[in-house]
């Protein structure tokens, strides 16, 4: 057992690109990143560029890499700053390691991975096999509304979202994996349904006067047992099917002209925690309900668009310049600033993460100061656990100005890893590597850089062919992370965050979420219960837990609140958020508005549907919020509204007056609470 520097094999040009997590998920972690019994996989890998326009040897360089004869040999002029290509494992080693590749890099801000499909479910280079694009259905009104779902377990054909005459409202599904067939125009993986698809099963799958949903969904490839994958479907909830339903369920008797167009995510994306990024699947599902509203409102028009993505992380640089926030920010920029287009909005929930004791904030006095964040990691974990220590902008001239030890469990220290420092460090037992910490800074837009620390699950199952897991395993227990000052003002603050390790609704549980166990922060007060605000002097802090992909400058940001008490539940998370590197003060300081995620304290979460129709279950959590203001646009839209950040927040400021206090701060609870009505009314009893 022991610590050991380890100097970089690659070219730092690469290096300095490639996102952090990517070197373990490559490296130590290989394991946890490759899905399990399958021989054949890819990688998507999102790149974004420095400047707008492609340089020709950079872009020559990438479709050597991507050897996709598709590919113009021009490089194009009006392509998006970032693109998202599909690599086997053994093509994405070669275009990190391989030096010949490094003008490319040069042209990078960043280069990130995302969690490996089946190369069964990519299409291969040059694959013709597509369709073209089918005709949305007709009769597009002054009332249309394209209402977007990013989510997993989406049951598309639920009576809710059917018109009168039974057939769907939904207008297009894409399947980000499973088997080709139908792959989508301008895309490279899993399938679509379109509409007509959709009306024919609805029509065929019947058992008698009922539609049989079961077939419907085994038909279309999402709840096939003969295929290998989680079918989110089967069961009796999802969380697509509930954040849908608030979004945009209607009775077919009462709908109104909303067209829906759906994602559903990757289930290996929704269930990952190995390091890889959602952020390929979540740009191209972004890019793809974007154009596909563009499909429906024909050439030269424009159609209203709001998009639900209720998904969240708890790590990352909470200033807006996550690579999710970077793209869709750029995505709605761009449509919302095109002359002619009719609003494009995205509601993201704040985030659960009040209470994990998942975030600290240090500050030291003088130079010399220790400051030491006790990471407890939870045995029978079977995931690799993460934390990000972000540093404040570095001045003009470089300086390392923090050096971090980390002691094991057992009470082995590592050597010091400095801020600039080219080498990382790694902590083997029997050779095999049990942790990993290195330094990345962050270009510009973020200009901050980071430690990033990994480490191995606490358990394994067993493998097949052995009685005894041979895998690396970390010791459960507490990590002890010492931070060192050598420059930093008292007024310059250190921020840590343990990524985000939970199960998704209706998944296996085989995360269990480490965190930051300071003696002296209390959980509970003298009434029993839990504490919901920070005490100044402990280094953990409830604030500045928001979702690490909702701090962006364009989405909608929203809260949860109980119906009854008028007041954020415990879990609900709010900021404030970091100053962006230059910038005098920050674009937000949480989220948007609250909205109603519980019924009340007793009765905990709010009812909506099921994966079949007439089904109706409880859920609760920022992310049942969110669609609830995604419910609240879609109308602001079909009136001719703006349903903009600042007319939710308005919303909110305008109901305030008639609420009982306390008003919530604004960094818990943006300009205020705006209880919405339910969805499902009365007539269901809790």
């Amino acid at each position: 057992m022991a610590w050991k520097r380890v100097q970089p094999k690659i070219d730092p040009i690469a290096q300095s690109v490639v996102d952090p997590y990517s070197h373990w998920a490559l490296g130590p972690g290989l394991q946890d990143f490759l899905l399990p019994s399958v021989e054949e996989q890819s990688v998507p890998v999102l790149v974004r560029r420095k400047t707008e326009a492609w340089d020709e040897k950079a872009w020559a360089l990438w479709r050597s890499a991507a050897e996709d004869p598709d590919m113009p040999k021009r490089p194009p002029r009006d392509g998006e700053p970032f693109d998202v290509r599909f690599f086997s494992l053994t093509k994405t080693l070669r275009l990190i390691e391989d030096r010949k590749f490094r003008r490319f890099f040069q042209t990078l801000d960043r280069f990130t991975l995302g969690p490996p499909l089946p190369s069964s479910s990519v299409a291969p280079h040059g694959y013709k096999g597509a369709r073209p694009l089918q005709s949305p259905s007709p009769g597009v009104t002054p009332d249309t509304v394209i209402v977007g779902i990013i989510d997993d377990g989406i049951p598309f054909a639920h009576e809710r979202f059917r018109k009168a005459d039974g057939t769907t409202r939904v207008e297009y599904v894409w399947v980000q994996h499973g088997p080709l067939g139908n792959v989508p125009i301008d895309f490279d993986n899993g399938f679509e349904l379109p509409k007509a698809d959709i009306d024919d099963l609805l029509t065929k799958c019947r058992q008698g006067d009922f539609i049989d949903e079961d077939e419907i969904y085994r038909r279309a490839g999402v709840a096939d047992f003969t295929l290998d994958g989680r079918k989110s479907l089967a069961w009796r909830a999802s969380h697509g099917a509930h954040v849908m339903d608030l979004a945009c369920g209607w009775d077919p008797n009462e709908a109104p002209d909303w067209r829906i167009i759906c994602v559903q995510l990757p289930t290996p994306t929704t269930a990952d925690s190995s390091g890889a990024s959602l952020a390929p699947y979540a740009v191209k599902a972004l890019e793809y309900i974007r154009n596909r509203a563009q499909a429906i409102a024909g050439p030269g028009l424009s159609l209203p668009v709001v998009v639900n993505f209720s998904y969240g992380l708890l790590a990352g640089p909470h200033d807006g310049t996550h690579e999710i926030e970077l793209a869709f920010d750029r995505i709605l920029s761009d449509h919302n600033n095109t002359p002619g287009n009719k609003p494009m909005r995205v509601v993201i929930p704040s985030g659960n993460s009040h209470l994990a004791r998942a975030h600290a904030t240090v500050s030291f006095q003088a130079a010399g100061d220790q400051a030491t964040l006790p990471l407890r990691v939870l045995p029978d974990d079977l995931t690799p656990s993460f934390v990000e220590i972000w540093l404040p902008p570095p001045p003009a001239a470089a300086a390392n100005r923090v050096e971090l030890t980390i002691a094991t469990p057992q009470g082995d220290v590592s050597p010091p890893l400095e801020e600039n420092d080219s080498d990382y460090l790694q902590y083997e037992i029997g050779g095999k590597v049990i942790c990993e910490a290195r330094y990345h800074f962050f270009p510009a837009p973020t200009g901050r850089g980071m430690f990033l620390i990994s480490l191995q699950p606490t358990t394994r199952l067993e493998a097949e062919k052995s009685p005894v897991p041979t895998d690396p395993v970390a010791p459960a227990g507490l990590w002890n992370l010492t931070l060192k000052n050598l420059g930093l003002s008292a007024l310059q603050a250190v921020e840590a965050w343990v990524q985000r390790d939970d199960a998704p609704v209706g998944y296996p549980r085989r995360g269990r979420q480490s965190y930051f166990d300071v003696p002296s922060y209390e959980i509970y007060g003298h009434d029993g219960k839990p504490l919901e605000e920070d005490d100044p002097d402990c280094p953990v802090k409830r604030a500045g837990s928001i979702n690490a992909i909702a701090t962006g400058k364009d989405t909608i940001v929203i809260g949860g609140l109980m119906r009854k008490e008028l007041r954020p539940p415990a879990y609900s998370a709010g900021g404030p958020v970091t100053t962006p590197t230059g910038a005098a003060a920050s674009h937000r300081c949480g989220p948007d508005a609250l909205t109603v995620s519980d019924d009340s304290i007793v009765q905990s979460s709010v009812l909506a549907a099921g994966t079949r129709s007439s089904s109706v279950i409880a859920m609760n959590g920022t992310s049942v919020a969110a669609p609830l203001i995604t419910r609240w646009i879609a109308c602001e839209l079909a009136d001719k509204r703006v349903g903009d950040r600042d007319a939710v927040r308005k919303l909110a400021d305008d109901k305030e007056p008639n609420l009982s206090p306390p008003k919530p701060s604004p960094e818990r609870g943006g300009a205020g609470r705006a209880p919405l009505p339910r969805v499902r009314p009365a007539k269901i009893e809790r």
